[in-house]
């Protein structure tokens, strides 16, 4: 998540923050960057040489998705079972 914000916004500040939920059963990773464009899951393509990081992603936890900011920027998060 970090380097698609590095790589898709390229400019401004990148925060990471890990946090576990209340209950303890899950993980929440947040990264919060001032591009105000959100993420798009593109259709596959095998001859690409980009685009796979947030099919992983999505493939690999819980729960994902992403909230726009009131001031500039979005913040992506993801949840996964410890």
């Amino acid at each position: 998540m970090v380097t698609n914000s590095y790589k898709h916004v390229g400019f401004g500040h990148i925060v990471v923050r890990i946090f576990p939920d209340e209950a303890g059963a899950f993980v929440y990773v947040e990264v919060w960057d001032e591009g105000d464009a959100l993420p798009v899951v593109r259709p596959e393509d095998h001859g690409a040489t980009g685009g796979r990081g947030l099919p992983l992603i999505i493939e690999l936890v819980q729960a994902w998705g992403v909230r726009p900011l009131y001031e500039t920027g979005k913040v992506v998060w993801v949840r996964c079972a410890l």
